[in-house]
């Protein structure tokens, strides 16, 4: 009898253990994937008039301060925040001014770190899963410094 209670003791906390790691998986997948458009907003602490534009590999302040420049570059922008964490760059336009989707994916592509996604009021745009591929490969800085010398 009791190995019995010994044996479903052991079992009952593998099935925990097993659901707690598919828990923790289903956590963790990035915000880029979200197809819950409020939710991500949420997430990321958004105004209504701000937009998210996700890019592959944002993995030093200065691959940050490179998409907030030439984000700041398009018209009607006052504000770009970056998280290095989930590689995300948030903008806000002027007050009563909605800011050009197209635009700001532009700017992003000329930082050299590609977009993968963009949510803001006017929409969302998602590059193609080739892209994708493309943007989440690591870049090489001096290669890049090579390149502006």
């Amino acid at each position: 009898m009791m190995k019995s209670v010994s044996r479903i003791a052991i079992l009952f906390l593998a099935i925990l253990i097993n659901c707690a790691a598919t828990v923790q998986a289903a956590d963790e997948a990035p915000l880029s994937e979200s197809k819950d458009i409020p939710a991500v907003k949420k997430a990321l602490k958004m105004a209504p008039a701000e937009t998210a534009i996700f890019v592959g590999d944002m993995h030093c302040g200065n691959c940050a301060k490179k998409v907030a420049r030439k984000l700041y570059a398009v018209k009607g922008v006052t504000k770009v925040r970056t998280d290095l964490k989930i590689d995300v760059a948030i903008v806000t336009p002027q007050q009563n001014q909605q800011l050009d989707a197209k635009a700001l994916w532009a700017a992003a592509e000329k930082s050299g770190i590609l977009p993968i996604k963009l949510i803001g009021p006017a929409g969302v745009i998602e590059a193609d899963e080739e892209a994708k591929k493309e943007a989440s490969k690591p870049h090489d800085h001096a290669a890049e410094q090579t390149k502006t010398s």
